[in-house]
């Protein structure tokens, strides 16, 4: 009966730790920042976002992937290759909104390594998309 009782109190404490992890994860992602989700603007029609995101050149900030996945969002994976180290690669999902402005909503998911932190820079990131989209951070 002891042992029931321990197995059950242990069963409880771990689906509880789980679920306390999840919500601090949830937060986590909806904040503003590097870590969060990080908001920006273009003055560009929708269309002409996927055509710039479409066309990659070697003077990209970063060599990039942008996948549409089955429920229609986007996957944009950043990889900066380094000479004598292995590449550091950032996932987010992209959103793009239409409007008066396109608005571009990025939401950090990993690094490759499993941080729960980008390792570049915001400030790469901002030249990124103003260079590929023409976008300015507005949050």
């Amino acid at each position: 009966m002891h042992g029931f009782l321990s197995g059950l109190l242990l069963v409880t404490a771990a689906g509880l730790l789980a679920l306390i992890l999840a919500r601090q994860e949830k937060r986590r992602r909806s904040q503003y920042g590097p870590a969060g989700c990080s908001e920006f603007r273009t003055p560009l029609a929708l269309d002409e976002c996927f055509d710039r995101l479409a066309d990659r050149r070697d003077s990209d900030v970063f060599a990039y992937e942008c996948t549409r996945e089955r429920d229609g969002s986007f996957t944009l994976r950043l990889t900066l290759h380094q000479p004598t180290q292995q590449p550091l690669d950032t996932l987010y999902t992209l959103r793009l909104d239409p409007g008066r402005e396109t608005i571009v909503t990025l939401f950090f998911i990993r690094e490759t390594f499993g941080s729960p932190e980008p390792v570049f820079p915001p400030e790469m990131l901002d030249e990124f998309l103003l260079q590929k989209l023409d976008a300015r951070r507005t949050r």
